[in-house]
């Protein structure tokens, strides 16, 4: 899939070279976003599990190769994605959270040329370096990274590139991102367990990463 992206990419870019400038610019970037992880097995579980919205975060660095109104954007982002719940069992109500450390690398088309609006689609390959399960009916915490998968997300952004002067090789960039996941992240469920498991969940349902988030960044006009 990446190896698409990238034909299509820079398919695009040969496509419009005529009387184009290819222009390059890096920079740094950070990201908060809505975050969660659905599944369907847990969707179907009612008021004893259900979702509660989360927050996650990125940083890194961004690379972008632009041809006239057509770029290509690789970026490399640790970060933090959480994944909350909530739920009652019996008379006693709780709330739980997986705490994923991942590296996010998204490879991107962009249109709209170097400076000014832009529209982005793309691919996120997401590694999964550690995940905590946590629960408010007790202090401790459990080491769940052997239960999830690195996974793929399909990506859609917007946002403006706005420069900081005609002398000044400085670029401000402010989007909205949004993610869903197209491969199988796998993991837990609300209570810790393994959604891989027949005896609890007989028909396996696979686990779609989704965030919605405000991108912003900083990057130089290297030429």
């Amino acid at each position: 899939m990446k190896k698409v992206l990238l034909s299509v990419g820079l398919f695009a870019m040969t496509m419009t070279a005529k009387a184009q400038v290819l222009t390059f610019d890096a920079g740094l970037k950070g990201a908060f976003s809505a975050t969660e992880m659905f599944n369907n097995n847990i969707s179907d579980l009612g008021a004893t599990q259900d979702y509660k919205m989360a927050t996650g975060s990125n940083y890194g660095l961004a690379l972008n190769a632009n041809l006239g109104k057509i770029g290509l954007t690789v970026e490399f982002l640790p970060g933090k994605f959480n994944t909350g719940y909530q739920g009652t069992l019996g008379n006693t109500a709780y709330t739980s959270n997986v705490e994923l450390s991942t590296f996010s690398i998204p490879i991107l088309v962009k249109f709209g040329g170097q400076t000014g609006g832009y529209a982005e689609v793309g691919i996120s390959t997401n590694g999964v370096n550690k995940a905590t399960y946590s629960n408010s009916l007790t202090t401790a915490t459990s080491d769940v990274t052997g239960k999830y998968n690195s996974y793929t997300t399909a990506v859609l952004g917007f946002g403006s590139k706005i420069s900081l002067g005609d002398d000044f090789p400085l670029i401000l960039n402010v989007g909205v991102r949004l993610q869903y996941g197209i491969t199988d992240a796998a993991g837990v469920d609300a209570l810790g367990l393994d959604l891989t498991n027949t005896v609890f969940y007989p028909t396996y349902q696979k686990s779609s990463a989704a965030s919605a988030g405000i991108h912003v960044g900083l990057t130089y006009r290297i030429k």
